[in-house]
């Protein structure tokens, strides 16, 4: 009887394990963000993983102090014509108030979309922003508010802010429109924050209401829920049967660091990349030493790891943007030298070539609203002249 209700017990808690395991989003989601703080450290790595039949361009880009810029919504970049009036019908024909702002701060992006439209990145004072896809996503839309396209928005907070807080403070001030993301914030300080949109409404989670200094594509309350189902005896039950989500792995490596027996925190933060990164999806990886102020990088198409000094970065105002593709196959170690300066045609060749990959994979119902490759990326990167050229 007793080997019975054993028995019964253990099927039970198969079935609910199965259940568990066949709920988890089995999509492609791509992308996580940590922070691994120390006594005298503190690092911020980010795996961009995608599709692998999808192509991620990349520039690593150095922005300059002084630039202004306006603000510009997804449906105005892909509207044709482009009737702005026409395309902010969610705005019940009211065009949202527009905002323009100029840089306080210099930045060092990654950028897919190409110039002024960041993944991700950190500012010259080490605040850092970083996007993951999360399907929750849903914007919140305020007509009396400005509204901007979610890689811009990036750059928004990278060029006015240098905390955490201040991000959070001002955070409910502008729209964004776009995919759905949300956002890995911390600053030189080791302060982080999550950001979501949840529907319609802005969530922050920071403090004690954020333990584990990681994210990556599910809300932020669900991946503590994932924390505590994958704790002690059940956990390691649960993972017999199905590997262990990113976040958990993030958080346990995170909070279970001891200096006196484990790798150096360098050697351990890219052992903690390297452990959420979506095998066969990764596209670029990416270390920012926010104390020594290093950003480290490597994509699938060059695994040799790549370097630069943030304090050999010149971000005065008026001096020209800089560029560098992130894939160049014949460099390695530090790429200071290599950085080229901006140039319309370098941005829009750039551009075009994101656009010929999207557009294959994703975006090919826009050229039946005339939106080719070639307009897609002539408009990113006519925003972009217009914004060197018009504010001088």
């Amino acid at each position: 009887m007793r080997k019975y209700r054993y028995f019964s017990k253990f099927g039970i808690m198969f079935l609910l394990a199965i259940g568990l395991v066949s709920c988890q989003d089995k999509k492609g989601h791509n992308c996580s963000t940590f922070m691994l703080k120390t006594e005298n450290a503190i690092y911020v790595g980010h795996n961009l993983d995608e599709d692998p039949d999808l192509h991620v361009t990349g520039m690593v880009c150095i922005n300059k102090r002084g630039i202004t810029r306006e603000g510009i919504t997804w449906y105005e970049l892909i509207a044709d014509p482009p009737d702005f009036e026409k395309v902010l019908i969610p705005f019940k024909e009211k065009a949202e108030p527009k905002i323009r702002w100029t840089a306080k701060y210099g930045s060092i992006t990654f950028n897919s979309e190409g110039l002024d439209f960041p993944d991700g990145g950190i500012n010259e004072k080490g605040l850092s922003v970083f996007e993951m896809s999360m399907g929750e996503t849903r914007h919140s839309v305020d007509p009396s508010k400005p509204t901007l396209f979610i890689t811009l928005w990036i750059q928004y907070q990278l060029d006015n802010y240098t905390t955490v807080d201040e991000v959070a403070e001002n955070i409910r001030n502008i729209n964004q429109q776009g995919w759905a993301w949300h956002y890995f914030v911390s600053d030189k300080t080791g302060d982080y924050a999550i950001i979501e949109y949840l529907n319609g409404e802005v969530v922050i989670h920071k403090g004690e209401d954020a333990p584990y200094s990681v994210l990556c594509n599910t809300a932020y309350r669900k991946e503590l829920a994932r924390v505590n189902d994958y704790d002690g005896f059940w956990g390691e039950f649960l993972s017999l049967l199905s590997s262990t989500p990113r976040f958990v792995r993030a958080s346990k490596m995170i909070t279970e660091y001891a200096p006196e027996k484990d790798d150096p925190p360098k050697e351990y933060a890219f052992e903690i990349l390297d452990e959420i990164k979506i095998s066969g999806w990764n596209k670029w990886g990416i270390l920012v030493d926010v104390s020594n102020r290093i950003v480290y990088y490597y994509t699938n198409k060059n695994r040799q790891l790549k370097y630069f000094a943030i304090d050999k970065c010149d971000f005065t105002a008026g001096t020209p943007t800089k560029m560098l593709n992130m894939h160049l196959t014949d460099i390695s170690g530090d790429v200071s030298s290599r950085f080229e300066d901006y140039s319309y045609d370098l941005n829009y060749n750039h551009n075009l070539e994101r656009a010929g990959w999207l557009f294959k994979e994703r975006f090919y119902g826009l050229i039946d609203n005339g939106v080719t490759p070639e307009v897609y990326a002539g408009r990113f990167a006519d925003y972009t002249e217009r914004m060197r050229n018009k504010y001088k």
